[in-house]
């Protein structure tokens, strides 16, 4: 996916109708260009560091206390927008040309289904009308305008990388507004590349930009794979770090663990002759010595568990795709932990077993 900023100024663009009919030319333009599958503007896409939010109230539900209003993310968009980010509509419908702008029309919007789930629980949410701040005051004299209404919803997608500082725009649900109703300066074109490099594309759409307006240069070129590498950049290095300081910290502890087990061989060296000198059978002294380690290593388990569990209620705000408790994860690293421990523990307890009860008294 090929992303490109375009930024109008205000000489030449003072009205909505000519914002409306450059974005469309555009869109247009590109949507037909060979290899585009589609095409579409978005003024917040995923991972572009934008952030524009807006509070709002369901008409029909109690109104939240003035400055603890529910807030949203806005994205105005035009209709192949969700189509250039294989975003399908689960419900309702696109946007399209029954939204056109007019002064006795509801204006149309779309949500996420995270949207739906916490506002709007077992209702249908086509048709629900909504209040916002992105309404315009009436002039003195003239009627308010229409009420938003919902007519469609989209997935829910994460908009920015994971992070202690942006906690609460994470949970932010989504709302996108249909970009012919609110045109805006700026915008960032999204083109889905049917096969080969986004990056090819750029020189066709410098041209068809320019063949709209001579005068109109693009702002920054980018793919969305790397907006999102590049929003990940900080976060992938901390985790390759903790993931090399766990590494480091299991080797260590599986010495500690070998060498613990050793010390305590070698000084029941007497004991584990007595009692192999008093029939005691090489599988009985093996399992003494393992049920030793493993009892370390069970209370190890138990503690890290704890910890592990409650560090994933504070690493919460980093996780995405799973939970504060993840079974799955929990347990493979449980039984890879219980592996390498048994094996630094089997060593010493192979070599108890082939202590010679004579040898080891004598020496003693």
């Amino acid at each position: 996916i090929l992303t490109v900023a375009v930024a109008l100024p205000k000489a030449g663009y003072e009205n909505d109708d000519k914002l409306r009919a450059f974005n469309e030319q555009l869109v247009e333009r590109v949507r037909n260009l060979p290899g585009v599958e589609a095409a579409g503007i978005g003024t917040n896409i995923p991972f572009d560091d934008n952030e524009w939010d807006s509070s709002f109230h369901v008409t029909g539900t109690p109104e939240a206390e003035p400055g603890h209003e529910p807030p949203a993310e806005i994205n105005i968009v035009s209709p192949d927008y969700f189509k250039a980010l294989k975003m399908p509509i689960l419900r309702g419908r696109n946007f399209g040309p029954e939204d056109v702008p007019s002064d006795d029309r509801s204006r149309s919007i779309i949500v996420d289904e995270t949207f739906v789930q916490r506002y709007l629980p077992g209702r249908d949410p086509i048709g629900v009308n909504i209040d916002d701040n992105q309404r315009p005051e009436p002039a003195a004299g003239e009627p308010s305008p229409p009420p938003l209404t919902i007519v469609g919803v989209v997935p829910r997608t994460r908009n920015e990388a994971p992070g202690e500082q942006n906690v609460e725009q994470l949970k932010m649900v989504h709302m996108y507004f249909y970009a012919p109703q609110y045109p805006q300066r700026t915008n960032t074109l999204v083109a889905r590349v049917a096969s080969g490099a986004p990056l090819a594309l750029v020189p066709a759409i410098k041209r068809e930009v320019q063949a709209v307006d001579a005068k109109q240069p693009i702002g920054t070129v980018s793919t969305m794979e790397k907006n999102i590498a590049s929003s990940l950049g900080t976060r992938r290095l901390t985790m390759v770090l903790l993931g090399s300081f766990a590494a480091l910290a299991l080797v260590l502890a599986s010495v500690g663990l070998y060498g613990v087990m050793a010390l305590s061989v070698t000084q029941r060296t007497r004991e584990l002759g007595i009692r192999l000198a008093l029939g005691a059978k090489r599988g009985d002294v093996l399992r003494l010595v393992l049920g030793q380690g493993i009892t370390l290593v069970g209370v190890g388990l138990v503690i890290g568990l704890l910890g592990a569990l409650a560090a994933g209620r504070v690493l919460v705000s980093v996780l995405y795709g799973v939970g504060a408790i993840d079974l799955i994860a929990l347990s493979t690293a449980m039984v890879l932990l219980a592996l390498i421990a048994l094996i630094a523990c089997f060593l010493p307890a192979r070599r108890a077993t082939r202590v010679e009860p004579m040898v080891a008294l004598r020496e003693e």
